[in-house]
């Protein structure tokens, strides 16, 4: 997540808050905030990503980009059904805290997890909301993840850039 979040101060935000179970990540990211000379501008919350979003919501924050970025929920094919609710769980924690126009990119790296069966989930979590979803952009894995033809799975990094309108 810090990477998102130092390339976001890099790119003008006027302030990152980075939310991660890790606290080595959320060190580095620091570290790389303050190279960057935008550790004024750059504040980490330790913890789980769920709980983190809801003392968020609780605590009425609202961002213009929320990236959502969390590790595999789905291991194994066995794991699909879990896997997709906590994916479904999390997009929906993270479009309450996405201001009104604001922005939503959410990142996936479960090979088990379709391209569309995110976009659906996007869709179903934004119309709960009342919010109108637009797909403005889609990110894929770099040339150093290459795609095998005759191996779905290896299509497994996806990203969507969506604008949260109100209905």
């Amino acid at each position: 997540m810090g990477g998102w979040g130092v390339q976001a101060l890099a790119a003008g935000a006027d302030h990152v808050t980075c939310l991660d179970a890790s606290e080595f990540a959320l060190d580095v990211a620091e570290e790389n905030a303050r190279i960057n000379e935008a550790a004024d501008r750059f504040t980490t919350m330790q913890g789980d990503a769920f709980d983190g979003c809801k003392m968020l919501l609780e605590e009425g924050e609202k961002f213009d980009v929320v990236i959502l970025d969390p590790p595999a929920f789905i291991q194994k094919r066995k794991d699909i059904r879990n896997g997709e609710q906590a994916y479904r769980r999390m997009n929906q924690l993270a479009m309450r805290l996405v201001a009104k126009n604001g922005i939503l990119v959410s990142a996936s790296c479960s090979m088990h997890l379709q391209r569309d069966r995110l976009v659906d989930m996007i869709r179903s979590e934004s119309r709960a909301l009342d919010r109108q979803a637009q797909i403005f952009d889609q990110g894929h894995q770099g040339g150093d993840h290459p795609v095998h033809p005759a191996i779905p799975e290896t299509d497994y990094l996806k990203s969507y850039f969506v604008r949260l309108l109100p209905v």
